[in-house]
């Protein structure tokens, strides 16, 4: 496989592979993630440098790669999409764009916390805003649409712009919005997130065709980037500095701000995002295939690995401690963390595996595409 071009790649999966495995090994990341969120104490917080441990804390930095890596993706399997059914592109955008927002504010808010009266605007928030807004621009050149991503985020990070709480604020900055007396917590502000959309629809063809060592030269020039940029500037909304060790230091440095997604936050997630895509050129064999797999159903994984999550935190922590939640005084245990995350995703493997074969086996089902 090592020796295939990427175009027999994706050819001869019937998608591109490449992009496929990417998206499988980023929802297995995530699933790390948001499994330490339930089993860890409560409050525990992986970027607070007097308390944090360099276990702890790159629990926590390799899943930053998730949601950027997400969204390049869809809006690079958008462009691909209309490359191939222009027909319906538009409508396809916009209703899956709304039914992903519709999810996140019901079955995703109660997954995280068992509260239908909470909700929250996360990444599918961000996914699905941005199809709806990329609706929009379909028929644009792909520089123009570039253009757009990139003054999106470059522009709202040197402007600075800080709306007043309301809907305008959702769109560049986390904060709450009131609807109908119900209040909505949004940390994935929409238009940064678009921006990313908007690169990755203008990538998808590149992105596609170049080989893996053009992939990896573009990352590792991504990454000097953002170390110039990091260290040289100070608009980052996170800045870093100097801390109680060396490798606190460098934790710090390496953490720049995701909410809302800064510059150099774009400039080290996707130049990691590149030489990963690279190598999902180039692997082969039973992990590979099985990311790839994992990748073509991510919104089944997605669905399901939240609840699972949270109900196995509930009953880690109710055996060991007698409550739901692990108490705030109790120290962090990297191990448990990692344990519930293979556990997760052992559990969610061959549930996937059943749906990607399933939506294989019945592609004349038009809802399966919403799934």
């Amino acid at each position: 496989m090592a020796n295939q071009s990427p175009q027999s790649n994706g050819d001869r999966r019937g998608r591109h592979g490449a992009f496929d495995e990417l998206r499988g090994l980023v929802i297995v990341l995530m699933t790390l993630d948001h499994v330490r969120g339930f089993v860890t104490p409560a409050g525990a917080d992986p970027m607070n440098w007097q308390t944090t441990t360099v276990g702890f804390f790159l629990v926590r930095w390799v899943t930053h790669l998730c949601a950027p890596v997400f969204v390049i993706l869809m809006g690079a399997a958008a462009a691909l999409r209309h490359r191939s059914r222009p027909s319906d592109s538009r409508s396809f955008l916009v209703s899956r764009g709304l039914w992903l927002i519709a999810l996140e504010a019901s079955w995703i808010s109660f997954s995280w916390s068992w509260d239908p009266k909470q909700t929250y605007f996360g990444v599918l928030w961000a996914l699905g805003g941005s199809m709806v807004l990329l609706a929009l621009v379909i028929e644009w050149r792909r520089e123009i649409v570039m253009a757009l991503g990139l003054g999106l985020l470059v522009g709202l990070e040197w402007l600075q712009l800080n709306p007043d709480p309301g809907w305008l604020r959702i769109l560049v900055k986390p904060g709450e919005v009131s609807l109908l007396g119900h209040t909505i917590r949004c940390s994935y502000p929409l238009l940064p997130w678009f921006g990313a959309a908007a690169i990755g629809w203008s990538c998808a063809e590149p992105l596609k065709q170049a080989s893996p060592t053009r992939l990896a030269m573009l990352g590792a020039s991504a990454l000097v980037a953002f170390v110039t940029y990091r260290y040289g500037t100070g608009w980052d909304p996170n800045p870093w500095g100097a801390q109680a060790s060396i490798q606190l230091t460098i934790a710090d440095f390496l953490s720049p701000s995701k909410y809302p997604p800064s510059l150099a936050f774009y400039l080290l997630t996707g130049g990691v995002g590149l030489l990963m895509l690279a190598g999902a050129h180039r692997r082969g064999g039973r992990v590979s295939n099985e990311l790839e797999r994992l990748g073509r159903v991510p919104m089944m994984f997605y669905l399901l690995h939240l609840p699972i999550a949270h109900a196995l935190g509930n009953v880690y922590a109710w055996i060991e401690y007698g409550q739901t939640i692990v108490p705030a005084s109790e120290p962090t245990r990297v191990w448990v963390v990692l344990v519930a995350w293979a556990l997760v995703v052992a559990l969610l493997i061959p549930a996937c595996a059943r749906w990607d074969a399933f939506k294989r086996r019945r592609r004349d089902l038009w809802w399966l595409g919403y799934l």
